[in-house]
């Protein structure tokens, strides 16, 4: 079954497991929509390991290893992070791995002084995807990313949650790149109603010179 915002389909049947929050270019703006796989539980590989650390929540985060990460430490996330491309279909799909994050690798690069850089992953309702807890985050609280051998503090400005219809109609003002000065942009899902996410919650967030103690 394909499901999706005008051009932006996702077909359910390619993930089998948790929840996929999927970016769809639609009319030259990003429209945010959520689906939900057959499965229930996130796979092996984003349950824990050696290298793992387990947030508050449960959710099991590692960076180790890699160059690139999301760092929010007041929900003990300390996430790897790839590059995401869209699809010739015109969809972003977050990591198949649920333990990492997804930097969508045409917005803006962590640190721009204009546009927005937007990082998406997974949410899964019961355990074990890496933005499990984000909407526990508040005003002030500090993030990090390291990007190409660069580090980028930030502090959270705001947390909305917003239905997919209200993010579509908000779409272009949440993902748009024609924003003049740069921010920060984390997406997952929201409100699980029992067979699928209605709501997503979106961070934003401001550089900052120290946001994280050395």
């Amino acid at each position: 079954m394909s499901v999706g915002w005008g051009l932006g389909l996702f077909d359910a049947d390619r993930s089998r497991v948790g929840i996929a929050a999927v970016l769809a270019l639609l009319l030259g703006a990003l429209v945010l929509a959520i689906f939900d796989g057959p499965e229930t539980q996130a796979p092996p590989s984003a349950r824990g390991g050696a290298d793992s650390v387990i947030s508050a929540g449960g959710s099991d985060t590692s960076s180790t290893g890699s160059a690139d990460a999301l760092i929010v430490p007041t929900i003990g996330l300390d996430a790897a992070m790839i590059d995401i491309a869209l699809e010739p279909t015109g969809v972003l799909t977050p990591p198949a791995d649920y333990s990492e994050v997804g930097y969508w690798d045409d917005s803006a690069a962590p640190g721009s002084r204009a546009g927005q850089t937007v990082i998406t992953g997974h949410t899964v309702h019961t355990g074990g995807g890496v933005m499990d807890r984000l909407g526990s985050v508040a005003q002030g609280d500090p993030l990090q990313v390291r990007f190409d051998g660069d580090v980028t503090d930030y502090r959270v400005r705001k947390v909305v949650v917003l239905s997919k219809a209200e993010v579509a109609e908000k779409a272009q003002a949440l993902f748009g790149q024609d924003r003049r000065s740069g921010r920060l942009v984390l997406v997952t899902c929201t409100d699980w109603d029992g067979a699928d996410y209605e709501s997503n919650i979106i961070v934003f967030a401001g550089r900052s010179r120290s946001a994280l103690p050395a």
